[in-house]
């Protein structure tokens, strides 16, 4: 059923679903880092993070036609495994894109601040829609944000993705919805989408973000009629 988000494990919804039945998957993980100071309604504690991405990889891969998008941070309690899961999957990553953020937190002394994030892109050679894309975005940490959940994904990074290399009437689907972003963007660029959540909270609010984009889409689509 399309332009829906799946109030469930994401495992459960891909289970469901025939190979190569998306165009596209972007995504963002949970990053497991073992305290709930991102979420107030998920548990952020994977037992066994690397084999967690794993499977979740090889379901996204079998369900998607051309390309898989994984935003993924290493840090101080997932960099063993996130580097471990990069090389499990090297012949089927065909790029690393960059995500930088221009102002990112947080910086003590004199500590090495995370200024970046990978978005590692599987599947087929990647091709954009612009004749000169650079495997790198640069974007304020600056956004929306809520306070019961630190780590919605960047608009303007699901947005940029959704341009480069989505088409239209695509169907996009993101196996961690959070609040909705990447079914947002995808609404915006004229594709259609597909997501999993498994918090009940964070689904209601995500698909409540969701409705309120389409009705904005389409004030700004009448407007634009009236205007011509």
């Amino acid at each position: 059923m399309l332009n829906t988000i799946f109030n469930e494990d994401c495992m459960l919804t891909m289970a469901r679903m025939e190979d190569k039945s998306v165009d596209i998957t972007f995504t963002s993980p949970p990053y497991n880092r073992k305290r709930n100071d991102k979420y107030e309604h998920y548990e952020d504690t994977i037992d066994d993070f690397y084999e967690f991405l794993c499977l979740t990889t090889r379901e996204m891969l079998r369900v998607t036609k051309r390309n898989v998008f994984v935003n993924i941070q290493k840090n101080y309690y997932n960099k063993e495994e996130v580097f471990r899961y990069i090389g499990e999957f090297s012949k089927e990553i065909c790029e690393i894109i960059i995500w930088e953020k221009s102002n990112p937190l947080p910086a003590s002394g004199s500590s090495i601040t995370n200024a970046w994030e990978f978005v590692l892109v599987f599947g087929e050679p990647l091709k954009s829609n612009s004749t000169y894309t650079k495997n790198h975005i640069l974007t304020s940490v600056n956004q929306e944000t809520n306070a019961i959940h630190k780590a919605m994904m960047n608009i303007q990074v699901s947005d940029w993705f959704m341009e480069m290399f989505a088409h239209e009437g695509d169907i996009v689907y993101d196996p961690f919805s959070g609040f909705g972003t990447t079914a947002v963007s995808a609404l915006k660029f004229d594709c259609n989408y597909l997501g999993s959540e498994i918090s009940t909270e964070y689904w209601e609010l995500g698909n409540n973000r969701i409705q309120e984009s389409l009705e904005s889409i389409s004030g700004d689509k009448l407007d634009s009629f009236i205007e011509w």
